[in-house]
């Protein structure tokens, strides 16, 4: 019990610093649009968990600033908070801009958990806002990479042929259950490293969606599917031609990927707690993708709620 009581007691420290430090970015960048958040119930979850009002965390505390780095050009930097941010667990950072490609964002994202790791001393107290502090002030140099040198035009790279061919890709992945702590923390690392965008719902019934470049989803699907599962099949792969013109982002209906409930309910054991099928059929709307209802349970619109 006295572990427990000591692990309980970091939990509720770390939820203390994480909530203290986001009402104070939220003092600092006060204009508008400059801190959002896509759904705030995330952050009176928090405080009900902090205040004993309820036992379940539904999710970590996630938020994105959106900041004029470029002269006018606003940069998205995307800051997700582990649940033991600061003191064991470090903050994910996702860098976004239309001035540079997407394939630039995962090594700066590297440089900035390389900064963390060697700048940041005191990992015991919150330190997001020291991090966007050394973006904001290095950000040039840190969006600076060398240029890969330039094949001549009548030798085209395989990349460059490669090219041709990328196609865009949303996959609907049905399973029978998910409880599994580890495939769990898979999922998610493997959709965050390849930058997918989606959820996964775990439990009983489990659904996934990944959505991105076609390379990257189908990676994903044979990371996932050698796991052991009593079952698990892609109910429908969308797929989207990619022009030289087009913007990944833009066939995006997600922003990040992460773990999504649905439940109506307070339960330890979340995994455990039938799905609210009226909650997720909302999700599902919003995010204009109702029509996948009929592709995984063979119905239209919902005929009652859990």
């Amino acid at each position: 019990m006295d572990a427990e009581r000591l692990q309980e007691n970091l939990l509720q420290s770390c939820l203390r610093q994480q909530l203290d430090e986001f009402h104070m970015l939220s003092s600092i960048f006060c204009n508008a649009g400059e801190l959002h958040v896509d759904d705030y119930s995330f952050v009176d979850n928090i405080n009900a968990y902090i205040e004993g009002e309820t036992k379940r965390l539904n999710a970590k505390l996630d938020y994105q600033l959106n900041l004029p780095l470029l002269g006018s050009e606003k940069v998205q930097i995307r800051i997700e908070l582990p649940h033991l941010y600061p003191a064991i667990e470090i903050p994910l950072f996702v860098v976004r801009s239309a001035c540079f490609p997407r394939d630039r964002e995962r090594l700066i994202t590297e440089r900035i958990e390389r900064y963390i790791d060697q700048e940041v001393l005191d990992k015991n107290e919150a330190y997001v806002y020291q991090i966007v502090c050394w973006i904001q002030d290095n950000f040039p140099e840190l969006t600076k990479f060398e240029e890969t040198p330039k094949v001549p035009s009548d030798q085209p790279s395989e990349d460059s042929e490669n090219a041709k061919d990328t196609k865009f890709e949303r996959l609907w992945i049905y399973s029978h259950h998910l409880k599994s702590k580890t495939k769990r923390q898979t999922i998610l690392k493997s959709a965050r490293d390849l930058d997918l965008s989606g959820f996964s719902r775990p439990g009983k019934p489990a659904v996934i969606c990944v959505e991105g470049r076609q390379q990257d989803t189908q990676e994903f699907w044979r990371t996932i599917r050698p796991l052991k599962w009593q079952k698990i099949q892609i109910k429908l792969a969308e797929v989207e031609p990619l022009a030289p013109v087009d913007v990944v982002d833009d066939k995006r209906r997600f922003l990040g990927f992460r773990e999504e409930l649905f439940t109506e309910v307070d339960d330890e054991n979340d995994e455990e707690v039938p799905m609210s099928m009226s909650l997720f059929m909302k999700f599902l709307d919003k995010h204009d993708s109702g029509y996948i209802r009929k592709e995984i349970f063979g119905f239209e619109k919902p005929e009652s709620v859990v």
